[in-house]
């Protein structure tokens, strides 16, 4: 039994397939299975029940991938502790985020922490905030940027930033200029909304159950980008992140209206896996992200507002 054939086992479980197990592992579907083979030949029983193209655990499955997680935690603790007596001048740090943080904000912050430790193997990946924060708990990443973060006691959740939600329009919109707009005198207006999973559209839908009032979905889209470019011509209205859209407003494409109980505060959490023990370069990332000096408002007005102020 190996250390390899523990990880390519690991993967395979937590992502109940070779070919998904094989692109997270940067290896051939073959090598996998031959792996998770030779595995079961050393332990003379079947790990895994294949099932079509999903493959589930079987009994000494179960047993061994519980051993198998915690003997793969401790070598890479080890690893950490052996990293940190060289400093941050060597290593990785694989940061998650939910789509607009991970778009308008942390390429920024990357890019400023990479400057004061080029050595580091830095990367981002960039998903719904429920996918982002499952890598996390899988430890296929350091930590995730994210809103509304999971009810899960593996995960710590850190205060990092506060976000505003505003409602904008194309430039010449017929409701510019009026004060004092409700959500229900919006109704019948209609609405350019990302899907249904993302935080702006949760924070939205909330908002107008509060309010009673029943918004008009003209279309759906997945990035901000594409919103952006639909308000601008003309296909509705849009809630939108105030990072995610102050080129436009700053620019006059898009303007903010005034409506009640806008711009929505949303507050934005640094998560990471609890039981983990952090290296020193995931450790000295989570304080600069909070020191917040590399980033300013998007409304221009200075330092950003984090929530412990």
């Amino acid at each position: 039994m190996t250390l390899r054939q523990l990880r390519t086992f690991k993967a395979v479980a937590d992502m109940k397939s070779f070919s998904l197990a094989a692109q997270h592992l940067r290896l051939s579907q073959p090598s996998v299975s031959y792996q998770v083979k030779e595995l079961e030949e050393a332990l003379g029983q079947p790990l895994l029940d294949r099932l079509g193209r999903t493959v589930e655990l079987t009994e000494a499955g179960s047993v061994l991938y519980t051993y198998a997680r915690r003997a793969l935690d401790v070598v890479d603790e080890a690893t950490l502790v052996l990293e940190e007596m060289r400093g941050i001048k060597r290593g990785t740090l694989r940061v998650g985020a939910s789509t607009t943080v991970g778009v308008y904000l942390l390429p920024a912050a990357l890019g400023a922490y990479k400057k004061l430790h080029p050595g580091l193997v830095i990367s981002l990946e960039i998903g719904t905030r429920v996918h982002v924060q499952e890598l996390v708990l899988r430890n296929d990443l350091d930590l995730a940027v994210v809103g509304p973060a999971l009810k899960d006691a593996e995960l710590a959740v850190l205060p990092f930033i506060t976000d505003e939600l505003v409602v904008v329009a194309p430039a010449g919109h017929p409701l510019a200029g009026k004060h004092g707009l409700t959500l229900k005198e919006l109704s019948g207006e209609p609405f350019v909304m990302r899907e249904a999973a993302s935080g702006s559209r949760w924070s939205l839908e909330q908002a107008a159950r509060k309010t009673g009032a029943r918004l008009t979905v003209a279309m759906e889209l997945g990035s901000n980008g594409a919103i952006k470019h639909a308000v601008e011509s003309g296909l509705g209205l849009a809630v939108l992140s105030r990072y995610a859209c102050a080129l436009e407003l700053s620019g006059g494409r898009l303007i903010e209206l005034d409506v009640r109980g806008f711009p929505i505060q949303r507050d934005w959490h640094i998560v990471h896996l609890r039981r983990r023990k952090l290296p020193s370069s995931v450790h000295a990332f989570i304080k600069f992200l909070k020191e917040t000096s590399w980033l300013s408002r998007p409304d221009g007005r200075g330092r950003v507002r984090t929530p412990t102020d």
